[in-house]
């Protein structure tokens, strides 16, 4: 887990009242992203998010991100506007409060974070679609744990920046076939259904992996169906997960969050295992059985459909707008690949066969 801090003292300015920035530009799949920062730690987070990307010749088209921090919330640049609408009210897995807004007179859209002693200091985002153009305020003295800020500040404002481009955020693993990296599966379920456990799983056995639980879709331009990206190659792990692939122990001695979660790379997985993007061919939906072996069982498209809406929609924390966008992906979903609950018994570990015997073509 990478341990970049704020400072306890930050002053954004320069002696002379200018804003003083550092400046960088990064790729997301085929956006560029302009990034400025007022702290080295902000940008190296960000930087650490984004380098898997690598450059690309045609381009669709780019972004810019500056990121602030300041000693006090009331020195934010940019406050909520007097005329505003509250969209949603959500509650983070840190139990932070996050408020959605848009201002009443343009595109703009605000993120307010509300400060949560030992976890985070107030954070206030704001996305102008229009402009391509997003900006996000931290409070310091506050000593934020880069995995904070990457999962629930700059991958939620990076996602709504991104719609633009045609990308959807969606709550999912993506595995790909160990033979052909546009033979993708995505893997849908709630917390403790055994989706990360059975991602991390097939990466392990030999698949490629985009994430094991957050991912962005999008509409391939000629019409081959829906593509998954990745966003981030961190995963998190719990100990049960560990347990189950002895080849991952020495994952175990990485630090642990009050969720038994470890931070790691894709790549400290298995070497080679990452991915960028891939074609969605299976819609695997895991969940956890006393059986003594696992099985799986085919759903209709309408069952697979139920399942995609239920797990991406039904505790979604994204706002109201964003939800309909992802309901028409999800749609096309169901149509484009066929739907399998992977019923994986408790304390085995031979899901990954059974999605290897998916890529194959072999059907139950």
């Amino acid at each position: 887990m990478l341990q970049h801090t704020l400072p306890e003292a930050t002053n954004p300015t320069t002696a002379d009242g200018g804003t003083y920035l550092l400046s960088e530009a990064y790729q997301f799949h085929d956006v560029r992203v302009y990034c400025k920062a007022n702290h080295p730690a902000l940008l190296a987070i960000l930087g650490d998010m984004l380098r898997i990307f690598p450059p690309l010749e045609q381009e669709r088209g780019a972004v810019t991100y500056q990121i602030l921090c300041y000693e006090q919330d009331d020195q934010f640049a940019e406050a909520l506007p007097q005329e505003r609408k509250r969209t949603d009210t959500i509650r983070l897995l840190t139990n932070t409060r996050l408020k959605y807004y848009h201002s009443k007179h343009d595109a703009r859209r605000y993120l307010k974070y509300e400060r949560l002693s030992q976890s985070n200091g107030a954070v206030l985002s704001m996305i102008d679609t229009d402009q391509r153009a997003a900006l996000t305020q931290v409070e310091a003295p506050i000593e934020y744990q880069a995995q904070f800020l990457r999962r629930y500040v700059f991958l939620l404002t990076l996602g709504q920046l991104m719609h633009p481009f045609g990308f959807e955020p969606c709550h999912g693993g993506v595995v790909t076939a160990p033979w052909d990296d546009q033979l993708g599966a995505l893997i849908v379920g709630g917390s403790g259904k055994g989706k990360t456990s059975l991602s991390v799983g097939c990466a392990s056995a030999g698949c490629g992996l985009l994430s094991d639980d957050l991912v962005m879709l999008r509409q391939h331009p000629e019409n081959e169906g829906i593509h998954a990206f990745a966003i981030s190659h961190e995963v998190s792990i719990r100990s049960g997960t560990l347990d189950l692939w002895p080849n991952l122990q020495a994952l175990a001695s990485l630090p642990i969050d009050r969720r038994d979660k470890r931070y790691c790379m894709i790549e400290q997985i298995r070497p080679g295992a990452s991915r960028l993007q891939t074609g969605i061919r299976l819609l695997l939906f895991p969940s956890l059985t006393s059986e003594a072996s696992s099985t799986i069982v085919p759903l209709s498209k309408a069952q697979a459909l139920q399942r995609l809406v239920d797990e991406c929609l039904g505790k979604s924390t994204l706002p109201q707008q964003a939800q309909a966008r992802l309901f028409s992906f999800l749609c096309a979903l169901a149509e484009q690949a066929p739907g399998y609950e992977v019923m994986m018994a408790r304390g085995t570990n031979d899901g990954p066969q059974l999605v290897y015997s998916l890529f194959a073509g072999e059907r139950p």
